[in-house]
């Protein structure tokens, strides 16, 4: 699976986060698995890539 993941807090200017590819997850019997085709990011997100708000 495709996920975007943050390697350094810097300024998104620097671009911390990374596209990468992890090995799908395996859900134990009391959990699903589920497909994301879209997301956000917010403002709150920013705080904590740069630092500013810890993650």
């Amino acid at each position: 699976m495709k996920a975007m993941v943050l390697k350094k807090l810097s300024s998104v200017e620097e671009k911390p986060l990374e596209l990468v590819n992890l090995p799908k997850p395996v859900p134990s019997s009391k959990q699903i698995l589920v497909r994301v085709s879209a997301c956000g990011v917010c403002h709150t997100e920013l705080d904590e890539i740069e630092g500013r708000v810890s993650p």
